[in-house]
């Protein structure tokens, strides 16, 4: 009964705690903002996931319909495989939409960062999207899109 416990307490260990660093990148761990410039030069997976993902002619569409006052800050960790497979896919929307306000900001284990920003934001998983427009919260896109980023934002909008 003992072994199945500590079994057991193992395995909710690593679903609390949610992602865990599952690429075997071997660089330092990134916390606190920075820009998508850094994140790629010190980040090999985020880029070819950058270089490997691509928008549809639907989701450009879609992106170009967006209005000018939105906003998202994305909350991630350089070490969680969900963040490695979602955040090059938003990177991708930045870039065809380059005037999308946008803040990135990378977290520890323990999902904080210098500023306090993600606890004040209560932000327990990552990656979490907190998209804003006209200043005011709208919607969240945590760990993963329902249907894809592209049609999650447009959904709150």
């Amino acid at each position: 009964m003992r072994k199945f416990a500590v079994t057991l307490s193992s395995i909710m260990l690593v679903v609390v705690s949610g992602c865990a660093n599952s690429q075997g990148e071997k660089a330092p761990m990134t916390i606190g903002e920075i820009s998508q410039q850094q994140l790629m030069a010190n980040h090999k997976f985020f880029q070819q996931n950058y270089q490997a993902s691509q928008l549809s002619a639907l989701e450009i569409t879609e992106i170009n319909r967006w209005p000018k006052d939105l906003y998202i800050e994305v909350y991630f960790g350089s070490w969680c495989h969900d963040s490695v497979r979602e955040v090059p896919k938003f990177l991708k929307i930045v870039a065809q939409r380059p005037t999308l306000s946008n803040r990135l900001i990378a977290l520890d284990y323990a999902k904080s960062e210098p500023s306090g920003s993600a606890k004040n934001h209560d932000i327990k998983y990552t990656p979490t999207f907190i998209v804003y427009q006209n200043d005011k919260e709208i919607g969240r896109i945590i760990e993963r899109p329902k249907v894809s980023l592209t049609a999650d934002i447009s959904a709150m909008l």
